[in-house]
């Protein structure tokens, strides 16, 4: 079974639908929309994200990529409304098997892109969730070296996931690093 998950509509939407042979379609939405002409062609039904909060609509999509992949393949498609870019992100986050995107009127499959996060690095960000530590802190709670706790950190921090603290010397995750844990 082919699961498409999407914020797109019309033209678009009928496009990536009919072009993959979509058997089911999960509309994607934040504010309230009741066209479900596709309807007559595939399965499916419309999921409202009801949260202003970016984390929380994230985290509610990734939920829903998870519970589609396990019925079968995982299409995201999204155009860049509100929900589009957390669509995009947590379908490369989740490992769907395919992300389209609108261009004039015509779906346009896209290559994608992989969160090159080793697991001592996820292990990081998941510690530093619930409180800031030091790096000798974190080094005892993820179980690898000072040194190589540092070398995570100072990628991490380059990726825009953590922030240190000047006075402290403590590190913090910031709203970016949680998207990746979610």
């Amino acid at each position: 079974m082919k699961t498409l998950i999407t914020n797109l509509r019309g033209r678009c939407l009928f496009d990536v639908t009919m072009r993959n042979k979509i058997d089911g379609l999960i509309l994607v939405q934040s504010e309230k929309f009741d066209d479900l002409s596709l309807e007559k062609f595939v399965k499916g039904g419309l999921i409202k994200i009801e949260t202003e909060d970016p984390l929380k609509a994230c985290a509610k999509i990734s939920e829903i990529i998870k519970g589609a992949k396990k019925h079968g393949k995982v299409y995201v498609a999204y155009n860049g409304d509100d929900l589009g870019g957390l669509l995009s992100f947590a379908a490369f986050k989740e490992g769907v098997d395919a992300i389209f995107t609108c261009f004039r009127e015509t779906s346009v499959r896209l290559p994608i892109p992989r969160l090159d996060i080793s697991d001592s690095k996820l292990k990081i960000l998941e510690v530093l969730e619930d409180q800031n530590l030091t790096a000798i802190e974190i080094a005892k709670k993820v179980g690898v070296s000072r040194a190589m706790v540092y070398k995570h950190l100072s990628d991490l921090i380059e990726m825009g996931l953590v922030k240190q603290s000047h006075l402290l010397e403590k590190y913090s995750i910031t709203k970016a690093g949680r998207f990746v844990t979610i």
